[in-house]
Formats: C-alpha cells, structure tokens, sequence
C-alpha cells in the first residue's frame, strides 16, 4: 500500500533524478499506517524506534537497478538505532558520513533523522560507485546533523568505538542488536541506551522517559552492585547520574 506523495517524506531538495545517469523508475511513500505492507513482520522494530515515513524509490542507474530506501525517523537516535542493529559485516572505502556501512551489495548510513539503506542486484564496482555518488548527494542534501553520542558518554566516543555501538529503545532492539541483554534488559521500556563494549565488558548509559520508569528498572535490578563494587560473575554496577540517567556496566 502507497500513500500520497504529499505525505511527509524526503525533503524536496533530495530529488534523486538531479544525480547525473540516474534515472527514476518509481517511488512509492509508507507511512505508519501502511509500513506492514512493505515490510510486513519487521515494522515492529522501526515502530519500537520511533517511524515517521519511509520512501522507497526504485532507481536505474547505466542499465542497472538500484532500490534506495530512505526512513526518516522521529529523531536522530532513533535514526542511528535501526542504523546500529541493521548494519552487518561491514568494509572499508570512503567515509562519507559519520555512521556508514558499506558492503558489495548494501550501503546503509544514517544522518539527522534519516536511515538510508542501498541496495543493489550483483555487487559490481559500477553498482557500488553508484551506491556511493546517491549516497554523497543525500547526505550533503540532509543538514541535520549525525547523531552525537556526547549525551550518553561525556566527552563521545572514538570512531572504533562507534562500530559496534548500539543503541536501543526495547526488546526488539535488544534482540536484534545485543541479544546477550536480552535477560537483563528484555523486560524493559520508556528509554533509550546507548550500549558500547569497552575493556571487555558492556556499558550501558540509559535515559529514562520519567523518574518513575527509572526507579522501576532500579527496584528491579536485583543483581546490581554499587559502582565502586566490580562488575564479575553477572553482577551489574550500576551509577545513578541524574534521577533519569542511568550507567549499567555489565
């Protein structure tokens, strides 16, 4: 099911037929309503996020098919978090964003409230250069900026860090990102986390949408330890920075 083009969607600045040898075959624009008849089974997951509208445009670029999926999202994390638990085996080439993942056959990056996901039909050089000039012209069209750590972990976070960075916002996320929370976390909801793996432990820095969803998790936490105690054998340390921030190493 396809809605109106006078849904809210891409930006009108970010018409992909201005890229030079690209031609636009067909687009078509889901919104909350109609995202199950695109992707049926996996809407849960960018409704979890938080999903505005998706636009899919099928694209023919020297003969050859390329599909272009842009998802805006409700903010920037949320944009960053379907980008953080669908990014898979990725390679190396130029960075043209700060949260990129390049492989023969998909190009995935999110920037501002954007997720875009690129896909080709047989992986050649020519598909991937295309998949690189789309992507070059969306971003520089999107001035939003990428989404920034620095609210979770002061000071950010290194780029290597950021590769394996997650962030969440419930079971769905958790099970798709970082299953191994799923027992810590699994029951959780009304919050976001950034979850990174450091000195071979996971640390999670979690926001909570009301104190009393912070207190909550906290009652519940039944194998936390202080944070001067040393996280080992499955105990968490966990540190209370604001009433609804929240630090779990584990």
């Amino acid at each position: 099911m396809e809605v109106s083009a006078g849904a809210q969607a891409l930006p009108s600045s970010m018409n992909l037929s201005d890229i030079p040898g690209i031609e636009v075959r067909e687009k078509r624009i889901f919104t909350e309503e109609s995202l199950y008849g695109y992707i049926d089974g996996g809407a849960e997951l960018y409704l979890e996020y938080g999903f505005d509208t998706l636009v899919v445009t099928e694209l023919i670029s020297e003969g050859r098919d390329i599909k272009v999926e842009s998802y805006r999202m409700k903010d920037a994390e949320a944009a960053f978090g379907i980008f953080s638990v669908s990014r898979f085996r990725c390679n190396g080439g130029a960075r043209l964003t700060d949260h990129m993942c390049r492989s023969a056959y998909q190009l995935q990056f999110c920037k501002g409230c954007f997720y875009v996901n690129i896909i080709n039909d047989k992986g050649t050089e020519a598909e991937q250069k295309a998949a690189n000039e789309i992507t070059a012209f969306l971003v520089e069209h999107i001035v939003d900026p990428p989404f920034n750590p620095d609210r979770f972990f002061e000071g950010g976070l290194d780029m290597e860090t950021m590769k394996s960075a997650v962030l969440i916002r419930g079971p769905l996320g958790i099970y798709n990102g970082i299953p191994v929370l799923i027992d810590a976390l699994g029951d959780l909801s009304d919050y976001t986390a950034l979850i990174i793996r450091k000195d071979q432990q996971i640390e999670a820095s979690m926001f909570f949408d009301t104190e009393l969803a912070a207190d909550k998790f906290m009652k519940g936490r039944k194998t936390c330890a202080s944070a001067d105690t040393v996280a080992k054998n499955n105990v968490s340390a966990l540190t209370v920075i604001t009433p609804k921030h929240i630090t779990v190493s584990f």
